[in-house]
């Protein structure tokens, strides 16, 4: 969400006659867009904004520092009289009023544009889209569930639906483009509704996998309550519709998950699971999990250690409980150590680093269709791929490898975080990407 909201704003930024350049020392103009989730946001942002100040000291440069996303939502106007540097706010509900902030600081002043209107009035056509092959699209933007440790409602607001036919436009018009994967997002994607024909997410889903060029579609964020048979039957019936589903359980025990106000039960997510792995055998799940959450027992933990042994999820991203502003579990009693739930954090990696080896290695001698990204991160002469299943999958590039083939690669090894694989295809099927400018870097 972050990624597409900084395209958001670079396009705005070059529609305003601005250009990208290499970094903040050479830039007229420095934004800041940030995320709010973890406790230490708020103090990485006050770090970064005392950098750029000492810089424009120095050099004179940049003259202009914005900070938007949801630190900027969360700390509001406060933040313009602790940071002098600093010359307008933008929460996420306003990023379509980025022009109307310069104008402001061109005359001289400065603002702070935050809350939310009962649309959201980005223009999708100013994106400073990348040229890669995977691309983002919003369907829904906002959250209404308030789980009592989640900031999001507050610096994101109320859900608030896309026009599916608006959304079916976009995708489109990346495949035009040449985008082969698009991935639907939404802070609780499956309660989409459309406001004007009242589709619901799976209607939309399935609109979106019939739409002629698209090699996957993918979606992010899910909540197990809103997991209608009828989702499920899509789910399990589309074919273009990636086996990746990210669907976090957050915690084992059902005491704290009410607690934690997630309106669902540990049994009731098991059964969830084996509904869908009955729909699509070949799904493979990624979650979030909080360990330390206030009032949490060793016996509470242990459930939901049970419960990552019991789903076996391919990917896990655990964190340890982040109180944040004005959230009810922030004023909850009985915090827990932060040496005890650190313990715990590292046995609930060690138990998922085994599970995901052993998912990992049950995938060697498997022949795989990958969108190719690029580059590995490690590995000389490597490259990176990803399939439906959205694992990584390394391998050797060969002469005139390009982002964005379609690859057929044989599984030959397998760690923890990825998979090893040898081009079984000699003639990858190329995509001809359209020649626009590299992603443009938003400091």
């Amino acid at each position: 969400m972050n990624v597409l909201d900084s395209e958001h704003l670079a396009g705005m930024l070059q529609a305003h006659g601005l250009t990208p350049v290499d970094g903040p020392a050479e830039a007229d103009v420095v934004l800041l867009n940030t995320c709010a989730v973890r406790e230490k946001a708020v103090q990485k942002v006050l770090s970064r904004l005392g950098e750029l100040r000492f810089q424009k000291e120095a050099v004179g440069k940049p003259q202009v520092v914005g900070l938007c996303g949801c630190v900027a939502e969360q700390e509001g106007a406060q933040l313009l009289s602790k940071a002098k540097v600093l010359d307008f706010i933008l929460g996420p509900g306003r990023l379509g009023q980025l022009p109307a902030a310069l104008a402001a600081v061109a005359q001289g002043q400065r603002v702070s544009l935050t809350g939310f209107t009962e649309t959201r009035d980005l223009d999708t056509h100013l994106i400073a889209r990348s040229t890669s092959a995977r691309q983002y699209v919003t369907a829904i933007h906002g959250c209404n569930q308030h789980c009592t440790f989640c900031i999001v409602p507050y610096t994101r607001g109320k859900e608030i639906s896309r026009p599916l036919r608006e959304i079916l436009a976009e995708v489109r018009l990346l495949v035009d483009r040449g985008a082969l994967e698009v991935t639907l997002l939404g802070q609780t994607i499956n309660a989409y509704r459309c406001p004007e024909s009242g589709a619901d997410f799976a209607d939309l889903l399935t609109a979106v996998c019939h739409v002629e060029g698209l090699w996957r579609v993918q979606f992010i964020t899910s909540h197990p309550r809103f997991f209608t048979p009828k989702l499920i039957e899509a789910i399990g019936n589309l074919p273009r519709l990636g086996t990746y589903l990210h669907i976090p359980f957050q915690a084992g025990s059902n005491r704290i998950l009410k607690a934690m106000r997630r309106r669902y039960t540990r049994e009731e997510y098991l059964e969830l699971i084996a509904c869908l792995r009955e729909a699509r055998p070949e799904l493979a799940f990624s979650t979030d999990v909080i360990v330390g959450f206030p009032g949490e027992t060793e016996e509470d933990f242990q459930q939901t250690l049970d419960i990552v042994e019991k789903v076996c999820f391919s990917q896990l991203y655990g964190f340890i409980f982040s109180p944040r502003p004005k959230t009810p579990a922030a004023r909850y009693p009985n915090r827990v150590p932060r040496e005890v739930a650190g313990e715990r954090l590292e046995r609930l990696f060690a138990l998922q680093a085994g599970i995901a080896l052993a998912l990992n290695q049950a995938r060697i001698g498997k022949i795989v269709e990958l969108l190719v990204d690029g580059p590995a991160k490690r590995g000389e002469n490597l490259w990176q791929g990803r399939g439906e299943d959205n694992r990584v999958v390394n391998f050797p590039a060969w002469p005139g490898i390009r982002p964005g083939e379609l690859a057929s690669v044989r599984i030959t090894g397998a760690t923890a975080h990825a998979l090893l694989g040898e081009r079984m295809d000699p003639f990858p099927r190329p995509v001809s990407l359209p020649a626009t400018s590299a992603r443009p870097s938003v400091s």
